[in-house]
Order: structure tokens, then sequence, then C-alpha cells
């Protein structure tokens, strides 16, 4: 279990997605993820908007390759826009079988089934009935 699981997910927002995608879509973008940077061509437009941006540090370059990563206030622009959103993801603790497992969901409905999909391979007699009998499911703090 990880404890800052990635979504799967894409913004509109160009210059939020970017920052999204840096840090590997973290459901929590204050928190530390997997992942913080993004490589471009040095000469490019993106990369030059970057080095201008208070959301982005430049972090070195190899080649025609500049790697930048994303700042403090990157991440709190993530957040405000992620909170800003129609129906953003929340992150919800599931229950099953002794293991518990943060899961991304809309709703606490799609985290349970997201769970189930993701059991189900390694547990091919379980049916989502017996599923929903014994899993627990809550808003992750």
């Amino acid at each position: 279990m990880t404890d800052n699981p990635s979504v799967d997910r894409y913004l509109k927002d160009k210059a939020m997605d970017h920052i999204d995608h840096a840090l590997g879509r973290p459901i929590w973008p204050l928190k530390k993820s997997y992942r913080n940077y993004f490589a471009i061509d040095t000469r490019s437009d993106l990369a030059n908007s970057f080095r201008a941006s208070p959301h982005w540090r430049f972090t070195g370059s190899a080649g025609q390759m500049a790697f930048f990563s994303v700042t403090e206030a990157g991440r709190h622009a993530l957040q405000s826009h992620l909170a800003s959103l129609h129906a953003p993801t929340k992150a919800f603790t599931v229950a099953y079988g002794g293991q518990t497992a943060i899961v991304p969901a809309a709703t606490p409905s799609r985290a349970r089934y997201s769970r189930w999909l993701a059991i189900s391979d390694c547990c091919p007699d379980l049916t989502f009935a017996e599923f929903l009998r014994d899993a627990t499911v809550r808003l992750a703090a």
C-alpha cells in the first residue's frame, strides 16, 4: 500500500496537468509523492515558461533535456485547482480480508468497486456480493 496513491485523471488546465503529471498524479498534492520531475527540451517554449513560473524549479540539464521539479507553490496551486473541480477525487480506505488499501475515487461506492476489481483477479471465486458484505469503506484522513 502506498501512502499517496496515483489517480487516473487528466486535467483540462494544461499548466495544472503538467504539475499533476510531474508529481505522478497523487491523490494528495501536498504530501510526498513517488516522483517529482518533468523532463523537456531545453530550448522549448514550455521550458522557458517553466523557468519563469514560481511553480517550477530548474534542477539541471543533460544534453538537450532540461529537468524541473514542482515547488511548494506549485503543489498548493494544484491542490486549490483540484478542490475547485466539480467532482474531485477523494481518498477512501477500503478494508477487506484483514488488509486496508487507500483507493482514490469520486464516491465510496466507486472506491469499493475499484478495490474489488483490483483483488478479483487474485480471488476469482470472490463475488462482488460477498465482497460487499465483508468490505468496509471510510473517507481517508
